[in-house]
């Protein structure tokens, strides 16, 4: 699995996001969401946007890469389909 924090992706400061993820919630709590009813986020690397769709959410983020902006097969390594484990403040972006 890939970890957002050792391949360096950017990371934000405080801002606005979906309630979803920027609501607090227990440590210990773990949400699961069907691959059709993942949510949407975006991720940075250098100038590259990353699309991730969010698999789980628990004391960190669990999602499945779904695609690069601008559109290329490969990023560093990465593919559409990898795993990766990120942090709120990684998200950019997010779906509702």
């Amino acid at each position: 699995m890939l970890s957002a924090s050792e391949l360096n992706f950017s990371t934000r400061q405080a801002g606005d996001l979906p309630r979803w993820i920027s609501s607090p919630r227990d440590a210990k709590s773990l949400r699961i969401w069907r691959l059709p009813d993942a949510k949407t986020v975006i991720l940075r690397l250098r100038h590259h946007n990353v699309q991730v769709r969010v698999r789980e959410l628990s004391s960190v983020f669990v999602g499945e890469i779904s695609g690069f902006e601008p559109s290329i097969g490969e990023l560093e390594g990465m593919r559409v389909g990898d795993l990766i484990v990120f942090r709120q403040a990684h998200i950019f972006a997010a779906s509702e």
